[in-house]
């Protein structure tokens, strides 16, 4: 699997021993935070630890700050916390949230997708709960330590946070990247991690989601055939399972998602980020 190569030219903002790469990013994004000492960023009533660095050798920790999708456009602060000799340090950033400029799509799912039975709003409601519960864990330590590659090389077909109305009523969004892949292709781990689920839900049919660790979570959606179960530890590289269109899908491919702290965000640019610390 092609490793991906990426040459960003960012504009950062240093204060002291604090550096954020961008104060601006779209809703559904992340703001990078590097610092030379421990500490937590402190957001919109939020603390987000400052974790070891895994590639970056000029500085000792990084900070990831995911946006809500449905966070709107506005000017807020965002302060990185840092522990010097015993004593607190702060450093102040003015950043701003901007709207991510999503288009809208439109699509044709079967009926009982779309408009849900009791039963079904149960089983929503309690995969819902479990998932919850496992993007609220976060593992202290990276489970990786090689930048993360793509599951597999295609056509991109659906950005995140493409606007979506099923079949002309249900209102959602995209909350992942969508590669074409016929039925029965391979999908690869982006990276070492732990298996955290392995199972078939309502939306995103069979689904694997692995831990990477520091909160990162990657998922595998609409899958036909699994290749792990829960609780094994993956390589980078390694067969997760192979494409498929269970779920509410109109056709195969993987859905790829992305949750930093439990808040779903774009993998792709989650991916830029994390070959970036």
């Amino acid at each position: 699997m092609k490793r991906i190569s990426l040459l960003l030219f960012l504009v950062t903002f240093a204060f002291g021993d604090v550096t954020i790469l961008k104060d601006k990013v779209s809703n559904g994004r992340c703001f990078l935070l590097k610092s030379d000492k421990s500490g937590y960023v402190a957001f919109s009533g939020k603390r987000y630890k400052f974790f070891p660095t895994v590639l970056d050798t000029s500085h000792a920790y990084y900070a990831l700050v995911p946006v809500n999708y449905y966070t709107k456009p506005h000017s807020d602060k965002l302060v990185a916390v840092t522990f010097e000799d015993g004593k607190k340090r702060y450093k102040s950033f003015r950043v701003k949230i901007v709207d991510g400029g999503y288009k809208s799509e439109k699509l044709r799912v079967n009926p009982s997708k779309a408009h849900f039975s009791k039963e079904a709003k149960i089983r929503i409601a309690r995969e819902s709960k479990e998932a919850k519960k496992i993007y609220n864990t976060i593992t202290s330590e990276a489970l990786w330590s090689e930048p993360f590659i793509y599951p597999l090389n295609s056509k991109i077909t659906s950005k995140f946070g493409t606007k979506r109305l099923f079949n002309g009523t249900l209102k959602s969004y995209h909350s992942g990247t969508d590669f074409r892949a016929k039925t029965g292709t391979p999908l690869v781990s982006a990276n070492d991690g732990k298996v955290v689920l392995v199972k078939n839900r309502f939306f995103a049919g069979n689904s694997v989601v692995v831990n990477h660790g520091q909160g990162i979570y990657l998922g595998y959606y609409h899958m036909s055939k699994f290749k792990v179960k829960k609780g094994d530890f993956v390589k980078q590289g390694q067969v997760l399972g192979l494409a498929g269109a269970t779920g509410r899908v109109t056709g195969p491919h993987l859905h790829l998602s992305a949750r930093v702290w439990g808040v779903q965000v774009d993998p792709m640019q989650l991916i830029e980020l994390l070959n970036q610390i």
